[in-house]
């Protein structure tokens, strides 16, 4: 009885797939395309030099090494029960589905495959980093060797982000009230 509990066992260890972390970013904008090295990104972070294919992506998108570097530097706070929860609701479904179209594994276009990889880069990114993630940190613990993103995708979501938050701050100011109340300066 002992040996066939072992050999399942053992069969089950070596059929048991193990997802990999990411390796490559692959970044699509219409028909232009440029792979960037995860780790040349974790490079650029620790030391703020990037190297040459580095340097050619930021001519060709017009980023600058400064923004970039500040947007890798960025440590959010995920709390690992608090974000599970929300991940699995019926709205962080709806947040994840969006941001599937986003980022994804490369030339899968497969939405629930691609929400199941988000979830898991965040939460596994947040387990190791004492509940805290960065972006390279979220890269590194994606389940897939190659990451896409579409920056067309990209570009648009962050449009309506800043509209969102123009119509927040627009309606935190409260003008309606001010007008009603006769403290408008218009």
């Amino acid at each position: 009885m002992n040996f066939k509990y072992n050999y399942l066992f053992l069969l089950l260890l070596f059929l048991n797939p193990v997802a990999k972390s990411a390796e490559n970013l692959f970044l699509y904008k219409g028909i232009f395309s440029r792979t960037i090295e995860i780790e040349d990104l974790s490079k650029f972070k620790l030391t703020k030099t990037p190297n040459n294919k580095l340097k050619n992506i930021f001519k060709i998108t017009n980023q600058k090494e400064k923004e970039l570097h500040k947007i890798l530097s960025i440590k959010i706070e995920v709390p690992l029960k608090t974000s599970s929860k929300l991940m699995n609701s019926k709205i962080g479904e709806v947040f994840l589905s969006r941001l599937s179209k986003i980022i994804y594994p490369n030339k899968i276009l497969n939405k629930e495959l691609s929400t199941k990889a988000i979830r898991s880069g965040i939460l596994l990114s947040s387990f190791n980093n004492n509940q805290k993630i960065n972006l390279i940190d979220f890269l590194k613990a994606y389940p897939n060797k190659n990451i896409a993103i579409d920056l067309n995708a990209l570009s648009k979501t962050l449009k309506k982000v800043e509209s969102l938050k123009e119509l927040i701050e627009f309606y935190s100011d409260s003008p309606f009230k001010k007008l009603k109340d006769g403290r408008s300066s218009t």
